[in-house]
């Protein structure tokens, strides 16, 4: 199965050379901190900070306290991935 770049998982071979899929390291090299407005996503934060909706999930695994990315409480201190 093809990946797309910007997946979280990347595509490697065991010793016996098969195929296994594992998750990249997702340490940022720093971060931004933004504060939301009303009904704001990680998704809508993912396409205006990092240009790619499908990216959220960079944001939510800096975000661990925020337990629902669809519903952040307005003012929230967010933490958004740079590079």
């Amino acid at each position: 199965m093809a990946l797309q770049p910007n997946s979280r998982y990347s595509i490697t071979t065991d010793t016996f050379g098969r195929s296994i899929s594992t998750e990249k390291d997702r340490i940022p090299t720093g971060y931004d901190v933004v504060v939301s407005v009303d009904g704001q996503t990680f998704e809508e934060l993912a396409t205006i900070h990092l240009g790619d909706p499908t990216l959220w999930w960079k944001i939510a695994d800096i975000n661990p306290r925020i337990k629902w990315p669809d519903n952040i409480p307005l003012n929230t201190r967010i933490r958004i991935p740079r590079g």
